[in-house]
């Protein structure tokens, strides 16, 4: 038996990551003096010289550097393992005995949530719909001879098809971009080959920023809910899901839209070559009927994306609004409930023993970790929210707030594409609320133009899978042309975040 050596850069990254997950215990603890108020006193900071004095903990230093560690490991070295050595080590730090670690992991209601939303995304998955769909759009005369409806129709649909699928979007749309790359002539290097293939990728991200049902926005906005619900103090601005997803959808087509004139007018690329498209090339195969599996699956998913959006569009103040928000929670349990109960032929809709085969354990944990890791980190007792919201009120102060706005989604975009945008959204949720807070503003339109921001990362391998996708597909793609393409695309969707999403925002939020 052969046993291969692992790289260097894996084995430093190891030991860089470890490392810092053991400087909490040795780095001194971090204070500012920030003017008294009642709410410091009250807290029992010390005041001198008639300031109060705000110092991280030494149990946030050990929870802060444990969490950093962790997402150092997660970045550069894997995203498994590590979720089991930060758990470890939180439980040997003494924040909290060991058996309340293990049920903060997994017994948090919004892990447990996710847990069931992720088994429902699975059978999605493996009914096919997406891909139904799809060869159902690529069927259709009008895009044949007309290069940019062709170009149109293949963005939004592959940002439409994203929400049964996300991560694994690319692979269905990819080969059906290679088809017709190669009947009309274009080779790699041609810029339609290039920008194409990334922005199947952006389109992936834009529906991964705008799903209120399932990961990405759901995911932060479902910890702006628990917040709400566990911190009443915080004065927790209320993100109704359907409001969300106005709004996501919003700045999702001017994106996209925003994206076909940069192809055509900055870039210009040529889409001649797409006039000598055969239209058989899209239809290899007759368009089968859609199953009864897939219409099932279609119909639970839809129940479930009602459950979640209806109390948003018609309020909580009357019954049903009332009940679907109390227990939007079970919704993704409901929706694996009809698809294993409900028969077809003698079988199930979805076979969830087949969907756990492919279950993403690894997001599962890695977003489960993420939370718990997190919450201690700024959980009380550690310091380290409010001394981060001081950080921020001073170098945000005097700012006003649409200033504020744009200060904080360019921040969103800047780190998420260093660091995973999910982990990064949970950590900075909380500080971002206590600094609206502090500052007596409505935090509603700026939380949403964060959650936006901070989703849409694919300027470097670490950024989001969908970018570690992108980068690995060297049979197609160069790195520089997929840093040209991908930077291009995130300062225009950041510009109209900008421009049109914080005043959309402050209208369904304000």
């Amino acid at each position: 038996m052969s046993v291969r050596a692992l790289p260097l850069s894996t084995i430093v990254h190891t030991v860089i990551g470890i490392g810092l997950m053991f400087l909490g215990y040795f780095l001194p603890c971090p204070s500012m003096s920030v003017p008294v108020n009642d709410a410091l006193v009250a807290a029992g900071f010390p005041v001198v010289d008639g300031n109060a004095v705000i110092t991280i903990t030494r149990m946030g230093m050990v929870n802060a550097m444990i969490f950093l560690g962790v997402v150092y490991l997660w970045t550069f070295v894997d995203t498994l393992w590590p979720c089991f050595l930060g758990v470890l080590m939180l439980a040997f730090s003494g924040f909290t005995p060991a058996p309340k670690v293990l049920s903060s992991l997994l017994g948090n209601p919004m892990v447990v949530m996710i847990f069931f939303t992720l088994c429902f995304a699975t059978a999605l998955i493996k009914s096919n719909v997406s891909s139904w769909l799809s060869q159902w759009i690529l069927h259709r005369d009008f895009i044949i001879g007309r290069p940019w409806v062709l170009t149109g129709v293949i963005l939004l649909a592959t940002y439409l098809l994203a929400f049964f699928e996300q991560t694994t979007i690319c692979f269905l749309m990819w080969p059906v971009m290679y088809g017709i790359f190669e009947q009309v002539g274009y080779k790699r290097g041609d810029k339609y080959v290039s920008i194409m293939l990334v922005y199947i990728i952006i389109m992936a991200l834009l529906s991964f920023a705008s799903d209120p049902f399932k990961t990405g926005a759901f995911l932060l906005l479902g910890n702006i809910w628990g917040l709400a619900a566990s911190n009443p103090g915080l004065n927790v601005p209320a993100l109704p899901a359907a409001s969300y997803f106005c709004f996501a959808l919003i700045i999702s087509l001017v994106s996209i839209a925003g994206l076909m004139l940069l192809m055509r007018f900055v870039f210009r690329v040529d889409v001649s070559p797409l006039l000598r498209l055969d239209p058989e090339t899209l239809r290899k195969e007759p368009l089968k009927p859609m199953t009864g599996y897939q219409k099932g699956v279609l119909i639970a998913f839809a129940i479930f994306a009602g459950w979640i959006l209806v109390p948003g569009i018609i309020g909580k103040d009357n019954v049903l609004g009332a009940f679907l928000s109390r227990t939007y929670m079970l919704a993704p349990l409901v929706a694996l409930f009809l698809v294993g109960f409900v028969h077809l032929h003698g079988k199930p809709v979805a076979d969830i023993s087949e969907t756990a085969v492919v279950f993403p354990w690894r997001v599962f944990l890695l977003i489960a970790a993420a939370m718990l890791l997190g919450d201690a980190m700024t959980g009380k007792g550690t310091n380290v929210t409010i001394f981060m919201e001081y950080v921020l009120r001073d170098a945000l102060s005097g700012f006003g707030y649409m200033s504020l706005c744009i200060a904080v989604v360019l921040l969103g975009i800047f780190c998420t594409n260093f660091s995973n945008s999910v982990v990064l959204g949970l950590v900075l949720t909380p500080v971002l609320l206590a600094m609206c807070n502090a500052f007596g503003m409505n935090a509603g339109p700026l939380m949403a133009c964060f959650i936006f921001a901070v989703l849409i990362a694919a300027c470097t391998p670490a950024a989001s899978p969908f970018a570690a996708i992108l980068f690995g597909n060297t049979q197609w793609l160069s790195p520089k042309e997929i840093v040209t393409y991908t930077v291009s695309a995130s300062l225009l969707i950041v510009g109209v975040i900008i421009v049109v999403g914080i005043p959309v925002s402050m209208v369904i939020f304000g």
